[in-house]
């Protein structure tokens, strides 16, 4: 079965991006982590996720965007909204937020967050703790009286270390465990270099940013097998969208979608190679050290309220 060709062209920007790209996909070794000076004081805010969103339109991939790597241009980083847009764009009517969505409100995904500060507004020394929660039996109100467990199978991460100016955090670069559902399939991947923004109060936090590095290893070991496992579901029960994503994705034309499929796609050919250089060739977190593009920067929005939970340390 040949590609339609209102797939293959479905606009001339879409064209131009397409055709910047490039580098080969390469394994790297496990990532390290600089360790920072956490703060000796504050008093802890306890919240939950209750919106987690991902860049589907170039706006939102600008949005979310943020300089990942530190360099001096200070270009901002999502090569992963460019991804989502490029399969909104190809298969229109594709569920990302939706499903996404979903898993938030049922309980099914589950982010918890601690932030330490003496003063919620203003502090100069501030940290900013992820933990991923255990599903809930029932759908969080998110109106502050929820209670959350911590995965005690997920790994703990040092805190982002950071500041707070007129209620504005930023800080970083860290570590953190992030889940996501794609296409209705659960990702836990481990990002890289990871930068944090939002606007806090004791109420929550709002217009979040989270910004990080997905190495090659876990890209490919755990993105893609998502994205393909997800299409292959939609095939079996969506026969409208199963003819758009067949013509576009499965080369062999045998029904399914294979991850090497998505590998070799050639719409797909920029959005799957990394553009980081973020680990020395040791696996520590050096980016810009050895011209090695080795991650791949993701870029995604969030808003948070009250929770109760205990943390490590309570």
């Amino acid at each position: 079965m040949k590609m339609k060709s209102v797939f293959v062209a479905t606009s001339a920007s879409l064209i131009l991006l397409l055709l910047a790209a490039c580098n080969a996909l390469k394994p790297t070794p496990a990532p390290t982590q600089t360790a920072q000076v956490l703060p000796a004081t504050g008093v802890q805010y306890h919240f939950v996720t209750n919106k987690l969103l991902i860049p589907t339109t170039q706006d939102q991939t600008q949005s979310f965007a943020l300089n990942v790597d530190g360099d001096p241009q200070q270009r901002s980083d999502n090569k992963f909204g460019e991804l989502f847009t490029l399969l909104t764009s190809v298969a229109q009517g594709i569920e990302l937020q939706s499903t996404l969505d979903q898993a938030v409100n049922t309980g099914q995904l589950v982010s918890l967050h601690v932030v330490k500060a003496n003063d919620p507004l203003n502090d100069p020394s501030v940290s900013w703790s992820i933990f991923l929660g255990q599903k809930t039996q029932s759908a969080p109100s998110f109106d502050g009286s929820d209670k959350f467990t911590l995965d005690s199978a997920a790994p703990t991460y040092s805190p982002l270390v950071g500041s707070l100016t007129n209620g504005h955090f930023t800080g970083g670069p860290g570590t953190a465990r992030l889940q996501m559902f794609l296409l209705g399939q659960p990702v836990d991947v481990d990002l890289i270099g990871v930068l944090l923004e939002a606007d806090l109060s004791t109420q929550g936090c709002a217009n979040g940013k989270l910004g990080g590095g997905v190495t090659v290893d876990e890209f490919r070991g755990k993105f893609l097998p998502a994205i393909a496992e997800g299409f292959n579901q939609i095939i079996n029960t969506d026969n409208a969208m199963a003819n758009t994503l067949l013509q576009v994705f499965d080369a062999d034309n045998n029904g399914t979608i294979t991850v090497q499929e998505l590998e070799s796609n050639p719409l797909l050919m920029m959005a799957i190679s990394p553009d980081l250089d973020l680990l020395d060739a040791s696996g520590k977190f050096s980016p810009g050290q050895d011209g090695v593009k080795d991650s791949y920067s993701i870029g995604l929005g969030f808003t948070c309220v009250p929770a109760t939970f205990t943390a490590p340390g309570n």
